[in-house]
């Protein structure tokens, strides 16, 4: 397991110009279940901060360092705090049919369609084309800059709300598939549980092809059609 991260202090700004600056990351890329969720988030120069931003600002950091319910709390403030945010969500299917790459890409593309922005924080590796709009790929960007951490949390929570939302309406499945302790990722409740019953809607079955190819051809199969 890799070493946990620390918390740290953030950085505001990635370059002190007049750019309006966006944080982007992402969550659920290593589901087997579900869809992949990015947040994009941009936060206010400092000489503009209230008091509310200046006591909201420390408490915000890469969403792995928090927990869920300090997650949601954080959440809600960042959206009211933020001068703009954006939630972009690429469905199952989706990423079946575009691959993950361009999926990872879709999902930032589709939350920052919802931000006014100059310049693009990006966590990761993982650029994108955005025309006129100057674009940073940042490794461990989640951890360095305030924007793309706020963007991490809104990402992570509205990736599990979906989750939640799901396993309300689908109780059986949702237990039968571990669903609402592992959010969608393979844990071994998770893999065994497809070996045993098959996929069911919103399963990823390009993951499924390298990861449980036996999957793919299981007489067990279900199909559940509904909306998130």
């Amino acid at each position: 397991m890799p070493p946990r991260k620390k918390r740290t202090t953030l950085t505001l700004r990635f370059s002190e110009d007049a750019k309006i600056e966006a944080g982007v990351d992402e969550a659920g890329r290593g589901c087997f279940w579900g869809p992949l969720v990015a947040g994009a988030v941009v936060w206010p120069q400092e000489a503009d901060w209230t008091e509310e931003h200046k006591s909201l600002a420390p408490q915000i950091q890469d969403s792995k360092l928090i927990s869920k319910k300090r997650r949601e709390v954080l959440a809600t403030s960042i959206k009211k705090l933020a001068l703009s945010y954006g939630i972009g969500i690429v469905e199952a299917k989706e990423i079946d049919e575009m691959g993950m790459t361009y999926a990872n890409q879709e999902a930032f593309r589709r939350a920052l369609k919802c931000v006014v922005y100059d310049r693009a924080l990006i966590d990761g590796i993982l650029s994108i084309e955005m025309g006129a709009k100057d674009v940073e790929t940042i490794v461990d960007g989640d951890a360095k800059y305030l924007p793309i951490a706020a963007a991490s949390i809104l990402a992570k929570v509205a990736h599990d709300e979906i989750v939640t939302k799901w396993c309300a309406e689908n109780v059986v499945q949702g237990e039968r598939y571990n669903l609402m302790s592992c959010m969608g990722y393979g844990t071994l409740r998770h893999r065994d549980a497809i070996k045993e019953h098959g996929l069911i809607e919103h399963h990823r079955r390009l993951f499924m092809k390298n990861t449980l190819p036996s999957s793919m051809q299981s007489s067990k199969t279900e199909c559940l059609i509904q909306d998130y």
